[in-house]
C-alpha cells in the first residue's frame, strides 16, 4: 500500500473517488494520524519501524561519550521528535560504568534546585526532555565528570516526501494494521468536518 493508495481509500470513504475535494486533507489528515497513533500506548514499536531512531549521544555533534561538566550534560535531539522513549547507555560503556539511568520530568528537576534531598544519589544520573534537548543530571556522590556513551531511542515525523511510490508495509516498515487505523482516524476527521461545515 502506498501513499497513493492511503490517499485513494480515504478520499473513496469520504464520497471523493477523484480525490479533487479532499485530496490534500486526506494527506494531511493520515500524517497528523500517524504521529498521534504513533506516541500512543496502544502502538507497538514493531507497527512503526521507519518512524523509531537510535540517536547517538554525543559531545558537540562529534562522535563519543557525553562530557559531564559540573554533573550535568545535555544532548539535542532532532526538530520533529514525537517522543522519547528511552535513554539508555551503550553496551560499550555499559561494562565500565555503575551508573544507573532514571527518567524524571523537568517539573521534579525543579524541584532538586528547592529540596537538595530530590538529587540524585549514589550512582544515579535523572534524564529529562526539554525541548529539542535530553538533558543528565549525576548524583554529586558520583565523584567522576568522566565521559559517558548514551544512545537515546525516539519517534520522530514521518517524511512522506521521502516515500514516493514506496510499499508502506514492505518498504517503510509500517504494519498494514496500523495503517488502517491511520486511515480510519483520517476519515473520521475529514466526515467531521464535512458534518461541521
Amino acid at each position: 500500500m502506498t501513499f497513493t493508495d492511503v490517499v485513494t481509500e480515504i478520499c473513496t470513504r469520504v464520497n471523493d473517488p477523484d480525490k479533487d475535494t479532499y485530496g490534500l486533507r486526506a494527506e494531511s489528515a493520515f500524517l497528523q494520524a500517524i504521529c498521534e497513533l504513533a506516541i500512543s500506548e496502544e502502538t507497538q514499536l514493531e507497527e512503526i519501524q521507519e518512524l523509531v531512531q537510535e540517536i547517538e549521544a554525543s559531545d558537540n555533534g562529534s562522535s563519543g561519550p557525553v562530557d559531564f561538566v559540573g554533573g550535568e550534560a545535555a544532548q539535542d535531539i532532532p526538530y520533529g521528535t514525537l517522543k522519547v522513549i528511552d535513554v539508555y547507555i551503550t553496551p560499550e560503556d555499559l561494562v565500565n560504568t555503575e551508573l544507573t539511568l532514571k527518567e524524571v520530568t523537568h517539573d521534579e528537576i525543579k524541584r532538586t534546585k528547592l529540596e537538595p534531598s530530590f538529587l540524585p544519589g549514589g550512582n544515579e544520573c535523572f534524564w529529562y526532555r526539554v525541548k529539542n534537548q535530553i538533558r543528565f543530571l549525576l548524583s554529586g556522590e558520583w565523584g567522576s565528570d568522566d565521559a559517558v556513551g548514551f544512545r537515546i531511542q525516539a519517534i520522530v515525523n514521518p517524511e512522506s516526501t521521502e516515500w514516493g511510490e514506496d510499499d508502506l508495509t514492505s518498504d517503510r516498515g509500517y504494519s498494514l494494521g496500523f495503517l488502517y487505523r491511520c486511515i480510519d482516524n483520517a476519515v473520521a476527521k475529514i466526515r467531521l468536518e464535512i458534518a461541521g461545515a
